[in-house]
């Protein structure tokens, strides 16, 4: 695995021991699903301790999927937890019945969850991924089909797949793949084969670009939901970044104008103008600043605000930071401003349905951090560990 980790809960140590003695899933109607006054978030992990200098051990390793409570200050209170293997990274479908986890293992596996009125969870079914290390999935914008990158540690097991989603929300089996063999060998023992680690599809949903960070490109495909197989690659579309940038997620702007890729190994943000769905690169940020040495290089998360005025990043490695950009009216951003994460590792954040709370989740010291969102001037404020969670890789907010 890239990285595992599990559940050290500060705190809420007595709450969560009583909330693990539950059944594994809370039962719609349960007293504690009426009781479920606030969003509910599913918060991903990885469930063995990855072997990194920075890695603060948890007291118990993840067990899986666990699902909390937010309550009317921001912090977050366990509920249950579904036990599965590095459920590493979440997909929402548009109408929040229904979500997706990669579970981010060797023999990858992908699983698809039903979410009733009440925020209870329920498996759906588990399906193979067809490769290795599972690390990100993207639904398609009509929800009929589910894109999986395997990012897979060694050669030949990375790629995107493709699987149909059936009425009830479950998975259906691989209907396409795309192996990502050819890696561009600049960085070693990242680069000497594909890795795919991001997928996302352009505003209109035409078309599908896959970030690799181990060939340094972005992969493009057409998409027609009325084909069996739905992706229909496009080299014409695609985008190479510099060797050893390592491309590693991806926005586009609301206006679809504008679209920005984080350079993981690179440090870097890279701003692309959008014509015709095709991608130009048009400049790219140091998130690192005057650092610059490699343990300040690494790019991991980025996401819009829900207004889209602004771009939020994280730099992690040496860093730790978080860095909130202003997108002007012509795409391009403005001075950042930096911020602690407050944590070890912010792989990924999630703003919360009302847009006023940004959590971050820090694998590597255990916890989901707390940050107060201005959308006046982008501005945050730190408000500390909103849960104390093991190895926590994503997390989604429902309800």
């Amino acid at each position: 695995m890239r990285n595992n980790r599990k559940l050290p809960v500060r705190g809420l140590a007595t709450s969560l021991s009583m909330a693990l003695s539950l059944a594994l899933f809370t039962p719609a109607g349960s007293a504690m699903a009426q009781n479920t006054q606030h969003q509910t978030a599913l918060v991903g992990t990885w469930t063995s301790v990855p072997d990194a200098p920075a890695v603060q051990k948890p007291a118990h390793a993840s067990e899986g999927l666990y699902r909390l409570q937010m309550n009317s200050d921001g912090t977050l209170t366990p509920l249950d937890v579904i036990k599965m293997k590095s459920p590493s990274w979440i997909v929402k479908s548009r109408d929040g019945r229904f979500a997706y986890t990669t579970n981010e293992e060797n023999a990858g596996t992908v699983t698809a969850l039903a979410i009733d009125a009440a925020g209870a969870v329920r498996v759906l079914n588990v399906v193979n991924s067809h490769g290795q290390q599972p690390t990100h999935a993207t639904l398609s914008p009509d929800g009929r089909f589910l894109f999986v990158s395997n990012y897979s540690v060694a050669k030949g097991g990375a790629g995107v797949a493709v699987f149909p989603v059936h009425a009830d929300g479950s998975l259906g089996d691989q209907v396409q793949s795309f192996a990502f063999d050819q890696g561009s060998g600049v960085v070693k023992t990242r680069q000497e084969s594909g890795h795919a680690h991001a997928t996302v599809f352009t505003p209109d949903g035409s078309y599908l670009y896959a970030a690799d960070l181990g060939d340094d490109r972005l992969h493009a495909w057409r998409y027609d939901a009325s084909q069996a197989q739905p992706l229909q690659p496009d080299p014409s579309r695609e985008v190479r970044f510099a060797p050893g940038s390592g491309p590693r997620h991806m926005v586009f702007s609301r206006d679809g104008q504008h679209a920005w890729v984080i350079l993981e190994m690179a440090g870097e943000l890279a701003t692309l103008k959008v014509s015709d769905n095709r991608l130009t690169l048009a400049g790219q940020v140091k998130l690192y600043g005057d650092r610059n040495s490699t343990e300040y290089k690494s790019g991991g998360g980025i996401i819009l605000s829900p207004d889209g005025h602004y771009l939020i990043v994280s730099n992690r490695g040496a860093d730790n930071q978080l860095l909130v950009f202003r997108i002007g009216a012509d795409g391009r951003l403005g001075t950042p401003k930096r911020y602690a994460a407050d944590g070890i590792e912010p792989r990924a954040f999630s703003f919360d349905d009302s847009g006023k709370y940004l959590y971050v989740a820090n694998v590597f010291s255990n916890t989901i951090t707390l940050f107060d969102f201005d959308p006046s001037n982008g501005e945050l404020k730190a408000r500390g560990p909103a849960a104390s969670i093991a190895t926590p890789t994503d997390i989604k907010f429902f309800n």
